[in-house]
C-alpha cells in the first residue's frame, strides 16, 4: 500500500507540472512506430498506476482534474489508502478462514484408491 500511495502521489505531482517539463512529457508520451508484443507483456507504469487508482477507489477518468487541487488529492489518497488496506486485510482474513475450514474438514467423498498389488 505504501508503494501504491507514493506512486499515486507522484503521478499527481506530474499532472500538476507544466507541459514543458521532461517528466510530464515522458509520462504522457507514446512511441510512434512501436508495437507491444503479443502474449505476456511487461507491465508499464501506466498499467500499474491504473490498478493502484482502482484499488484506492479513485475515478480513472477524472484523476488528473482532481490532482490539480493538491489538498483534496492528498486527502483522497489518504482515505483511499485506508480503504484499500482494510479491503486487503479483510480478503486475507477470508482466505485464511477458508484454509482453516478446508484443513479441519477433509473432503468426505474422496475416493479411496486401493493398491492393486497389496489391496491396501
Amino acid at each position: 500500500t505504501i508503494l501504491m500511495q507514493s506512486q499515486i502521489r507522484w503521478a499527481g505531482h506530474v499532472a500538476r507540472m507544466s507541459n514543458d517539463r521532461l517528466p510530464k512529457r515522458l509520462f504522457y508520451g507514446e512511441l510512434l512506430h512501436c508495437q507491444r508484443y503479443h502474449g505476456g507483456q511487461k507491465k508499464r507504469f501506466k498499467d500499474s498506476l491504473k490498478a493502484s487508482l482502482k484499488g484506492f477507489s479513485i475515478n480513472l477518468d477524472k484523476w488528473e482534474q482532481s490532482a490539480m487541487d493538491r489538498t483534496t488529492w492528498r486527502s483522497s489518497i489518504c482515505t483511499g489508502s485506508k480503504s484499500c488496506e482494510a479491503n486487503r486485510t479483510a480478503a486475507a482474513e477470508m482466505k485464511r478462514q477458508a484454509r482453516k475450514v478446508r484443513a479441519t474438514n477433509p473432503p468426505v467423498d474422496a475416493p479411496v484408491m486401493p493398491c492393486p498389488n497389496c489391496t491396501r
